[in-house]
């Protein structure tokens, strides 16, 4: 008897399978069916954000925010592979923790964070090694035309096979006849328990993740006279981090803390953010937490995922204020000989106090304070604006809002000389004449940072070492007129 060749059919061609062989399949295929749990798949039970019954947020200065859930959840006796969705892609997987509230019943067994999802390049890399159709439309006619092409690798772009040709491009649009199980939708968390008998239970899940951030902002306006501003505290909270979160309990942390090594499987999203803004009524009374402070807002709130939301947290209506101008040179002017003059304008600073008597006297988170005043009749006007670091109770706020334009300084250098001194000695006199053209007499605060041990020798006016750098003067220019300051100095290096 001849022996038999077999060949392998080709693409698309039918084969015909002899019937016992089809019986003897069949068999094999419902004996691994009813065999038991090693061979048969778990399927995934999907316990979406709907299933939430509580939500709370703490979110931090450092764009990290801890995420707290209660969803529940109907469990069967067995293997459970529960699928959370809705969890922010930004997730610290290690940070991750599912737990029943039924420990006696139910135990988990592992978890996975599922972040691989489905889109046209996720779709196209997981087809590397299989076939897909590739689509063509004729330009004229409409027709349609199909071609099987295998896909070698999408490495730097795709490459496919077609046929006996190679193709570099794709020519046409591709269909695909299955989506790949791995692939998801959204960032998807997967968690498996043993259950001992079925129970409907609440999961407590929780982790930290990137993408969240808050930080406070401050609209300042001060009155006519510049000596009161009101000033009004809101948080501003952005969410780029992929997820949202729907009436949740929120906590605002001020203060900095040390989030060790990250590993993130995605980079946080940079998204452009809608803007949203939302006011209470009561001021809103941080509470001390160790080295920190937490603001609870009082009323649940929602945070859509690429918005931005303001919650006003305390105001203050009337705090006292004091205006002042300043003029700061450098060491570099004591040390070496230059004689162009050099013209300036003074700095215009604010100063106030975070105390109670102004209504204040609480913990200012780090932000940005924005001044609104009258500069005339034509109304309001923005100042300038400056940011702050977290301000503890009783501390003082400097703002420097920029230039006063009408307050100029020029000063020059009227002799310097280093013979005849001790080694890396210097002595230089100097000359510093203060303009004001505004239509009132105004103080300037000229500081000066010595280098080394320093004396002033000679003055015009009486000075204050208010640090061992640094020599301070007072000088009161009157309404459209001018003041000299002069003074000689040694520095010794």
């Amino acid at each position: 008897m001849s022996a038999m060749t077999t060949r392998p059919p080709k693409s698309g061609a039918s084969i015909s399978i002899p019937r016992r062989a089809r019986l003897a399949a069949a068999a094999v295929a419902l004996a691994l069916l009813t065999a038991g749990g090693a061979y048969a798949e778990t399927k995934e039970v999907v316990v979406a954000p709907d299933a939430r019954t509580a939500v709370a947020v703490t979110i931090y200065n450092d764009n990290v925010a801890f995420v707290q859930e209660q969803r529940r959840v109907d469990l069967k006796a067995g293997r459970n592979v529960l699928a959370l969705s809705g969890v922010s892609p930004s997730m610290q997987p290690a940070t991750a923790s599912v737990l029943a509230n039924a420990p006696d019943t139910a135990t988990l067994v592992d978890q996975t964070f599922a972040f691989d999802l489905l889109t046209p390049d996720s779709l196209l890399k997981h087809s590397v090694g299989r076939t897909v159709r590739i689509i063509r439309t004729h330009p004229t006619t409409g027709e349609e035309t199909v071609e099987i092409a295998k896909v070698l690798s999408t490495r730097n772009g795709i490459v496919l096979q077609i046929g006996d040709r190679i193709e570099t491009t794709i020519p046409g649009r591709i269909a695909y006849d299955t989506l790949p199980a791995t692939l998801r939708e959204s960032p998807t968390l997967l968690a498996s328990f043993d259950v001992k008998q079925p129970t409907t239970t609440a999961l407590d899940l929780h982790y930290l993740t990137g993408g969240l951030t808050w930080q406070a902002d401050y609209v300042a306006k001060l009155d006519a006279s510049e000596t009161t501003l009101s000033l009004q505290a809101v948080a501003t909270i952005t969410n780029n981090s992929g997820a949202a979160f729907g009436d949740a309990a929120l906590r605002l942390v001020a203060g900095s803390i040390n989030q060790g090594p990250q590993d993130r499987p995605q980079a946080v999203r940079a998204l452009s953010a809608r803007k949203e803004t939302a006011a209470l009524a009561a001021p809103v009374p941080p509470q001390p937490a160790g080295d920190m402070h937490i603001y609870r807002i009082p009323d649940k709130t929602s945070l859509d995922d690429r918005a931005t939301k303001q919650i006003v947290l305390f105001r203050a209506p009337a705090v006292p204020v004091s205006k002042e101008y300043r003029i700061e040179g450098n060491g570099s002017f004591y040390t070496r000989r230059f004689g162009n003059p050099l013209t300036m304008n003074a700095e215009r600073l604010f100063r106030f106090n975070n105390a109670e008597k102004g209504g204040l006297g609480i913990p200012m988170p780090a932000g940005t304070i924005r001044v609104f005043g009258k500069a005339d009749g034509s109304g309001g006007t923005f100042f300038g604006a400056d940011r702050i670091g977290h301000t503890p109770d009783g501390a003082e706020v400097r703002l420097r809002l920029g230039q006063a334009f009408d307050i100029t300084a020029k000063r020059k250098q009227t002799d310097f000389r280093k013979q005849g001194l001790p080694k890396n000695a210097y002595e230089s006199t100097h000359e510093i004449m203060i303009g004001n053209a505004t239509d009132k007499a105004v103080t300037v605060k000229i500081i000066e940072r010595m280098p080394g041990d320093w004396k002033i020798l000679e003055s015009s006016g009486k000075h204050q070492k208010p640090a061992s750098d640094r020599a301070e003067w007072s000088i009161t220019v009157p309404s459209k007129g001018e003041t000299k300051l002069t003074y000689k100095v040694r520095v010794q290096l």
